[in-house]
């Protein structure tokens, strides 16, 4: 994520200028899981316009490919050439760095509302494993020979890796139901499943995901982005 402020100078430490159009400074910060990567300061030449400052100012932004702008008092034809190429606005004071914090820190609150609200039942989901690893532990690349289970709260961020104890001779309860009596998750994901256990998993309305991770945290980190497992592997 690239953010612009607009600045009465040129660091971090600097105050947020209140013009737009007009200020100083505009410090370019390159953000990286939320931490900030670099930054730089970038003299604003459209200050120096008699009439059309703001949407110089536009224009020079998106040049530089910015996705976020921290500012004030920006006009108009400003904003509309801002949101036709996709810069967010956001209204900011304070020392930049302050500023900075602040918008990351309410994007997050926001990311993390999304995700409560689109896991508002709490999903678990059910990983297959290769090792007890945290969260860089290996994906069991077929379900029913996986050493270890990961149960995780996608709404609470948790997780929990246990041994697989499932019994595959147990007559009366297949290792799905198992699954369904000891840890009782609404998804399951899975790189390859026997076809056996996607009808039972179907029958139990489990959701069935898949996707080409390698890791847990991989996973994790894209769960909007896992797909339905329908196809199974033959076995």
């Amino acid at each position: 994520m690239r953010i612009a402020i607009s600045s009465d100078g040129n660091s971090l430490e600097s105050k947020v200028d209140e013009r737009f159009g007009r200020c100083k400074y505009f410090l370019i910060v390159d953000v990286e899981d939320k931490n900030i990567k670099n930054s730089k300061a970038v003299l604003n030449e459209a200050a120096q316009e008699a009439h059309g400052a703001g949407v110089r100012a536009a224009e020079l932004l998106a040049q530089m490919n910015v996705d976020v702008l921290l500012s004030n008092k920006v006009g108009p034809n400003a904003e509309s050439i801002l949101n036709r190429v996709g810069v967010k606005l956001f209204n900011a004071s304070g020392k930049v760095k302050d500023a900075v914090k602040s918008f990351l820190d309410a994007e997050s609150a926001h990311s993390k509302k999304e995700r409560e609200e689109t896991h508002e039942e709490n999903e678990r989901i059910l990983f297959p494993l290769m090792d007890n690893n945290g969260l860089d532990s290996k994906i069991s690349l077929h379900f029913g020979h996986a050493p270890f289970l990961g149960i995780y709260d996608a709404r609470d961020e948790k997780l929990k890796i246990i041994e697989n104890h499932l019994d595959h001779a147990d007559p009366n309860k297949s290792p799905m139901m198992q699954i369904m009596e000891k840890h009782n998750p609404n998804t399951i994901f899975a790189r390859e499943i026997g076809r056996r256990a996607i009808s039972e998993v179907s029958n139990m309305k489990i959701k069935l995901k898949t996707g080409t991770f390698d890791t847990l945290r991989e996973a994790i980190n894209n769960l909007d982005e896992l797909e339905d497992l329908t196809q199974s592997c033959g076995h």
